[in-house]
């Protein structure tokens, strides 16, 4: 029904108990009153006064409001106090502007204009004002308790008192909800948008209702710069699923559908379910309930005890900035892990975590005094890194009660909050990706739409697994999601960090007279052993770590090798982690500036040891080199790699050497040498090819500085100028002829530096458009520009389009820095290019791309990789790969053996063949992936204990560098698998 609705002050009327009725308006004309047609004795005599022109007073003002928004009168004559800022005569007449401001102090700012119709001006406000505004926006009143049904409101509508039931109902309009209690909308549809006041959104519950857009407000907060746009308040019976979808298992799972990593990479305990016992609403709020299960949950790849849920927008909801929030409880309890925190909705810049990720909140039930924020970023998995602190509650204050937490994410720039308390500014950051030339220009990562998360987990890195103390089930109570724009200001201009070169302070350790940040090389010191958590590594000299929760056994000696003093492992039990057994000294180094590390070491067999530098406990052990893994032979070899700090500068970072989870066999360590060798790198113009074949640098237009046109020059000559830039959308290079000249060669855009080599076919491709149609010529030439390789010219057009070139090199020419030359000049129009890339073609595919398949020099280009859940040990005996595992682990990866670095060619048959056995019967996984696991060439080979030969024929899709694996693990039986005569070769 259509309805109308009539309030008005307390001193004209007595609003008694009415039910909305039928109306017909008519127009009001000079300030006169509406006229309406009511069914209602009380408005037939409300239509009847003489007085409707009368000026109110603030009085009469302030009941108007609190009878329309269902408050205590009191409450409305506080805030005209707080709007006066000094007493009120109430009996006075109120003014037009003062009326405005005190009704805005009330309304959602949305409504503002278009409920609040007071002027900005001195005149009083009439009777008649209040009437005709309230009933030219209001369509629909509810002021008593009951149940509506059937109700079609052609218009908006209002409720303010408690046990209203609304049901089968369409709004086609607003709701507005500013007081009362045990407020249902069941099978209700709102055409506009649901305002729910702040004090009562858990009081309100929508069953099976189609609201289109739902708005908390408290209208004493909203002067912000933020602008609701998206939110989920949880007043409905079940979980929006067109807000949010789930995560459902252990695994990460690739796009292939293929299992990665288990425990969600965190080494988590629980399955996530989407079932409605462990995630469900309930009084106005998310709940994702932890459970430990009686019996254990059978999933796709094991059994789990505990159940949990993990709900997210991806797919739903992203945005790129803004303001995101959520009112939440958390569980305590040891072993429980609540997280509020967002992923890119696309990894434009790579795998985890290139493309960044951003805590908002995470918290371990172990201690409910605090929660972390956190951004994760730089290279690829295990090169990775982060930065992050944490909040402090007051006394008397824990996770456990209801706190806001949120960030503020601008670009270049992303700030956390508790309870609207800033604790942490982050504006540092960079993203390196597989076969790029150099970092991602700033801001990225963190200049992409990213999507939302909230999990509870059991168990992981983080706090921890449970103990006899959890108490189960816990309990993620979430009050609200809500994401804001900036609308009150534009969004602040990313400025990318500097850095600022430092010197040691005098009370750090310093490097010795030979530039060596290692102390006693030779081992003469005492060496500190650290058996105990609680106890700390010795800040200047060797240290070495057998930490009792990680099981390894083994001392560490010195002795003669070669006539120089090394450090020995001796090792009687791996452990379950690569760090059960470290050799670790502690350096100080400066941000930005470059580190060499060099040192010689040896085992009695082939195995591999793991070193890097890293931040201790206080830095949550980040990696700041990456992990390095050599392999290690019965002699002396020397090691060394390099890497420069991108995180804050570190005045107790680790040098460790990490022997554990990898068999028996002992480690001899000597001549270790840290380094600052910052500006001291060999300067070369010349471009090494990327890993993926590529030989021109950022090609793509996003790498370098905030130009993003690192590797790129523009030359102008003989009076011709032009401007050349790319914009943040795009990512294309734009080259605008300001004044063309009169030859091509007057407009040069160029790389240099590009090697290429005698006799090899390249495939140079790029995509190009123009404003107007025109032509651009590219040539290839030498150093000295002297010579010509190559010269084409290219027809562009106002669509972009993907150009090729293929040249071949002469017999009797390498020139590692040839140059490439777009020429623009003598054409005025516009040029805009992209993708560009140069590789060798199919015709210079090498034959027999693996090395070393009989095993006749040893481990030489193979690599070895035993993850901590496993044992094993691999060799080379009499020409032959030896696996000696006595715990293959958990995962089909747990134990492999890989040649990486494999140049394979698209569209090309490769044959692989190899010979195998086992001691007992069993399964292993033969694949050819590359760094991204994306498989080209899977098998499950059965082996047995006769050696039996196994050959496979199959197609590459594309161009690529790929590693050839053997994956060994999944067995917890000892036994040894032998291969030999691996070949891999063009059919």
């Amino acid at each position: 029904m259509n309805k109308i609705f009539c309030c008005f002050m307390a001193v004209l009327i007595v609003l008694g108990s009415f039910s909305p009725v039928q109306a017909e308006k008519s127009s009001a004309k000079n300030g006169e009153s509406k006229e309406y047609k009511y069914e209602s004795e009380w408005l037939e005599g409300l239509k009847e006064q003489k007085n409707h022109q009368a000026a109110m007073s603030y009085q009469e003002y302030a009941a108007f409001l609190g009878n329309l928004f269902g408050i205590e009168t009191r409450e409305v004559i506080q805030t005209i106090q707080d709007v006066s800022g000094q007493q009120i005569n109430l009996n006075k007449v109120i003014k037009q502007k003062e009326a405005k401001e005190i009704s805005d102090r009330l309304l959602p700012s949305q409504l503002e204009n278009e409920f609040n119709q007071h002027q900005e001006s001195d005149k009083p406000v009439k009777r008649s004002d209040v009437l005709s505004m309230s009933a030219s926006f209001i369509e629909a009143y509810y002021d008593k308790k009951g149940k509506y049904e059937g109700e079609e409101v052609q218009g908006n509508a209002w409720i303010n008192h408690s046990n209203v039931t609304l049901s089968q109902s369409t709004i086609n309009g607003d709701l507005v909800i500013t007081s009362g209690k045990n407020i249902v909308l069941e099978e209700i549809t709102v055409t506009g948008t649901v305002y729910i006041d702040h004090s009562i959104q858990n009081d309100v519950l929508t069953i099976d209702s189609e609201l289109n857009d739902v708005r908390v407000f408290d209208a004493s907060k909203e002067n912000s710069d933020w602008s609701l746009v998206w939110a989920d308040e949880f007043i409905s019976n079940q979980i929006d699923r067109d807000k949010w979808d789930y995560d459902i298992g252990n695994w990460i799972i690739d796009e292939e559908g293929e299992p990665v990593a288990p425990g969600w990479g965190n080494n988590e305990l629980e399955y996530y379910t989407d079932s409605s016992e462990n995630s469900y609403t309930e009084d106005g709020k998310l709940v994702i309930k932890a459970q430990k299960e009686e019996e254990p949950i059978e999933g796709e790849y094991g059994t789990y005890d505990y159940t949990s849920a993990k709900l997210k927008t991806k797919g739903l909801f992203s945005k790129k900035y803004g303001k995101f929030e959520a009112k939440m409880k958390l569980p305590e309890g040891q072993g429980y892990w609540p997280a509020f925190w967002m992923m890119p909705e696309d990894d434009v810049y790579g795998s985890w975590p290139v493309s960044g990720e951003i805590d908002i909140m995470e918290a371990a039930g172990g201690d409910p005094t605090k929660v972390g924020g956190t951004i994760h970023y730089g290279e690829e998995y295990p090169n990775n890194t982060y930065t992050g602190t944490e909040y402090h509650f007051p006394e008397g204050e824990d996770i456990t009660g209801f706190h806001t937490y949120s960030v503020e994410w601008e670009p270049g720039e992303i700030r956390w909050y508790v309870d609207g308390n800033l604790y942490q500014t982050l504006n540092d950051w960079f993203s390196k990706g597989t076969n790029k030339a150099d970092k991602f220009a700033y801001p990225a990562p963190f200049d992409q739409e990213f999507y939302m998360i909230l999990n509870l987990a059991v168990g992981g890195w983080y706090g921890g697994n449970p103990d006899e103390t959890t108490e189960f089930p816990g309990e993620m109570e979430v009050d609200y999601v809500r994401v804001y724009e900036l609308t009150g200001r534009d969004y602040q201009e990313p400025v990318e960090p500097v850095v600022e070169d430092e010197e040691l302070p005098e009370d750090a350790k310093q490097p010795l007279e030979n530039g060596n940040l290692i102390y006693d090389q030779t081992y003469e010191k005492p060496i500190t052993i650290v058996d105990q958590p609680e106890k700390s590594l010795d800040p200047l000299y060797w240290n070495f770590v057998k930490l009792p929760n990680f099981e390894g056994q083994g001392t560490l000696t010195t002795t003669e090798v070669d006539g120089e003093r090394f450090a020995k492992t001796t090792i009687e039990n791996p452990g379950n982690a690569l760090w059960s057994l470290q050799q670790i000294q502690k350096v100080a180094i400066l941000k930005g500036h470059t580190y060499e590390v060099t040192f010689d070491a040896k085992s009695n067999t082939n195995r591999n040891l793991m070193t890097k530098v890293s931040g201790g406990a206080e830095r949550g052990y980040a990696s700041y080199s990456g992990e390095k893994t050599f392999q290690l032979s019965d002699s002396v070899q020397s090691y060394n790699y390099s890497f420069t700090l991108n995180q804050d500068t570190d005045l107790g970072a680790r040098l460790e050497f990490n022997m554990g989870s990898n068999g028996t066999a002992p480690v001899w360590i000597g001549n270790v040498r840290v380094e600052d060798v910052t500006g001291q790198q060999e300067e070369t113009t010349s471009k090494t090819p990327l890993s993926d074949g590529n030989r021109i640098y950022n090609g793509t237009f996003d790498q370098g500085d905030m130009t993003r046109l690192n590797y790129w020059e523009l030359i102008s000559q003989n009076g011709a100028s032009a401007e050349v830039s790319v914009s943040e959308e795009t990512r294309e290079a734009k080259i605008e002829p300001l004044d063309k000249g009169d030859d091509p060669e007057d407009l040069i855009f160029k790389q240099t530096g590009l090697q290429l080599q005698e006799g090899q076919e390249y495939e140079f491709t790029f995509n190009a458009r123009a404003d107007k149609e025109r032509s651009l010529e590219v040539d290839f030439v030498s150093q000295d520009g002297a010579e010509s390789y190559s010269s084409e010219m290219i027809d562009l057009s106002k669509e972009m389009k993907s150009h090729t070139v293929t040249f071949q090199m002469p017999d009797t020419i390498t020139d590692l820095e040839s140059q490439l030359l777009f020429k623009l000049g003598g054409q005025s129009e516009v040029v805009y290019l992209d993708d560009v890339r140069l590789v060798q073609t199919s015709n210079s595919v090498e034959l027999q791309p693996l090395k070393n398949g009989d095993f006749a020099n040893g481990m030489e280009a193979w690599s070895p990789y035993i993850h901590f859940d496993a044992q094993a040990n691999v060799s080379t005996i009499d020409e032959e790969l030896k696996v000696d595992i006595e715990n293959a682990g958990n995962e089909a990866w747990s134990v492999l053996v890989e040649q990486p670095g494999l140049s394979l060619s698209k569209d090309i048959t490769y044959t692989l063949s190899f010979k195998a056995k086992s001691s007992i019967p069993r399964n292993i996984e033969v694949t050819i992936e590359n760094a991204s696991y994306y498989r080209y060439f899977s098998e499950v080979v059965s082996l047995t204990e006769d050696m039996q030969t196994y050959e496979f024929d199959w197609d590459m899709t594309a161009d690529d560098t790929a590693s050839l694996k053997f994956l060994m693990g999944q067995l917890a039986e000892s036994h040894e698998i032998s291969i030999d005569d691996v070949s891999l070769e063009v059919k």
